[in-house]
């Protein structure tokens, strides 16, 4: 059904991409990745310190994780020697996908439509990825009319993405789709939950300045909603007002905490 082939002129020197080598219907079955069985499973930080202890692996570790939460990421047990456990990673990215996973078992791949002989097989990488994705900021090849040219990997919280998408997202990213029902929070945060307190906590993604809107309680106000700590007036990075909104109090650098003194604002 398919042919792995060299794609080094369109993705650069030793890069392979996944064809159709017959025609493909939609709703087909067309890989089942067994990753899932086989991966680490490591924190956003012990990423960044691997990296910072061996930075020959910042590109393999970077393009060949995943996420399974905020800030928790599935990584090949073989990342020390840079080599993968399945052939899977070789489906590259387009921002017009004709792949997606089934929503049924998160490891096959799906045709989204009908497939043509010798068309390139590409999933969203925004159907795995939010904010704190790896390679966020990665320019997008896919020279398609709908190309997003950068991936930020926010496109999940659009509206019409959700609407044609949602059924090939990871369960992941289904989650933070429906989360987006009952709260909201910036592109330039998210969710730490490897704490050594083993708490979750929001954080600064990017650079936040004074006065941004970073998080919203669109249902109850209450420190479990947005895992915004409590803490007293001089300790707090942001404020409440009385749409609900979190403010930054002043400059936020990236990895900053968000903290509200709720002074009796619970709902």
């Amino acid at each position: 059904m398919i042919q792995i082939v060299d794609a080094s002129e369109k993705y650069g020197d030793g890069q392979k991409t996944i064809i159709a080598a017959e025609p493909i219907a939609a709703g087909e079955k067309i890989w089942w990745c067994s990753c899932s069985d086989d991966d680490y499973i490591m924190s956003r930080d012990d990423i960044l310190h691997l990296i910072e202890m061996q930075p020959h692996l910042r590109r393999f570790l970077c393009w060949y994780s995943y996420m399974t939460e905020d800030d928790m990421y599935l990584i090949p047990r073989t990342f020390a020697t840079e080599l993968n456990n399945d052939a899977c990673v070789l489906f590259n990215h387009s921002c017009e996908p004709n792949c997606g996973f089934d929503s049924g078992d998160g490891n096959t791949i799906v045709a989204i439509r009908s497939i043509s002989i010798g068309e390139e097989l590409t999933y969203d990488y925004n159907f795995l990825e939010t904010e704190p994705s790896l390679i966020r900021g990665t320019v997008c090849k896919c020279d398609t009319l709908s190309c997003v040219g950068t991936l930020m990997f926010d496109r999940y919280r659009d509206e019409d993405f959700q609407k044609r998408f949602y059924l090939y997202m990871s369960s992941y990213l289904q989650t933070r789709v429906r989360e987006l029902e009952t709260k909201w929070y910036s592109t330039k945060c998210f969710t730490r939950s490897a704490t050594d307190e083993k708490r979750k906590s929001l954080h600064a993604l990017e650079w936040i300045q004074a006065g941004e809107i970073v998080a919203r309680f669109l249902g109850p106000v209450n420190i479990d909603n947005h895992f915004i700590r409590d803490v007293n007036k001089f300790e707090a990075t942001c404020m409440i007002d009385e749409h609900k909104q979190v403010i930054a109090l002043y400059d936020l650098p990236a990895e900053s905490e968000i903290t509200l003194n709720y002074h009796g604002k619970l709902l």
